[in-house]
C-alpha cells in the first residue's frame, strides 16, 4: 500500500506553510517543514494515548490542511482509487474548507492523524463545527474505521465551552466527550471596534430610515 504520510505531504501547497517554516528555519532534508516541539508532542501523546516519534522525518505536520486533500490521500493510499478518479458520491467537494492542524504519523502498521481545530479569542461556531463534524463523518465513517490502518483523532485547542450542541460522530469523542488542549494565550492583547467619534460602540445603537 502507498505510504499515506508521503501522500498526504504531497499535497501540501499552502503558501502560508512554505513562508512560516522558512521564516522560522524549519526544514526536513533540505525542505520546509514543520517540527513539532517536544512538549506540544508530549500533549498531544497524552490526549490521543499514543507515542509519536521523536524523530521529525517520520512526522507530517500541515496547517489549514484542507479536507479535499486528505480525503483525496486517503483514498490514493486505499484500495478504493476509483472513488477518486470518479469522483463517486462526491468525495472531493471542491471548497476551501479545511483542519487548522494535522499531525500525521506511523506507528506499526498502523498510520495516526491528529487533527486539530483551534480558537483563540473568539467563541465556537455550532454552524462551524457542525459542518466539519459532518463532513468528517463522510470522510472516516462514524467509527472512524472506513480506511484500514488508519486511526482518526480529533481535538479541538482553546477555551472550553459548554454552549456545543454539535452530533459528532463517534470517533470524535472517545469516552463520549471531545478532546481539548489548552492554548496558551499571552495578557493584554488589543482588539479593535468599531465606534463613533466619542468612543461609542455602534453596537449600541439601531440605525433606522434612509
Amino acid at each position: 500500500m502507498p505510504d499515506l504520510i508521503e501522500i498526504l505531504e504531497s499535497f501540501n501547497r499552502k503558501e502560508r506553510f512554505f513562508l512560516i517554516a522558512q521564516a522560522l528555519g524549519q526544514e526536513r532534508n533540505g525542505d520546509p517543514a514543520f517540527i513539532l516541539s517536544d512538549d506540544f508532542r508530549r500533549e498531544l501523546e497524552g490526549m490521543v494515548g499514543f507515542p509519536i516519534p521523536e524523530e521529525p522525518e517520520k512526522v507530517f505536520v500541515g496547517m489549514d490542511y484542507h479536507l479535499d486533500w486528505l480525503q483525496a490521500g486517503l483514498v490514493l493510499s486505499s484500495n478504493i482509487q476509483e472513488e477518486l478518479f470518479s469522483n463517486a458520491g462526491e468525495v472531493i467537494k471542491g471548497t476551501q474548507e479545511d483542519i487548522d492542524l494535522l499531525v500525521a504519523f506511523r506507528q506499526g502498521d498502523q498510520y495516526h492523524l491528529i487533527l486539530v481545530e483551534a480558537k483563540a479569542y473568539t467563541g465556537w461556531s455550532n454552524d462551524q463545527l457542525k459542518s466539519k463534524a459532518n463532513r468528517l463523518r463522510e470522510i472516516f465513517s462514524d467509527s472512524g474505521t472506513k480506511y484500514d490502518g488508519v486511526i482518526p483523532h480529533f481535538c479541538l485547542m482553546g477555551p472550553k465551552s459548554t454552549n456545543i450542541k454539535v452530533d459528532f460522530p463517534g470517533w470524535m469523542k472517545p469516552s463520549g466527550e471531545l478532546l481539548w488542549i489548552d492554548l496558551k494565550l499571552p495578557n493584554g492583547r488589543r482588539q479593535v471596534n468599531r465606534c463613533d467619534k466619542v468612543g461609542n460602540s455602534y453596537e449600541r445603537f439601531k440605525v433606522t430610515g434612509g
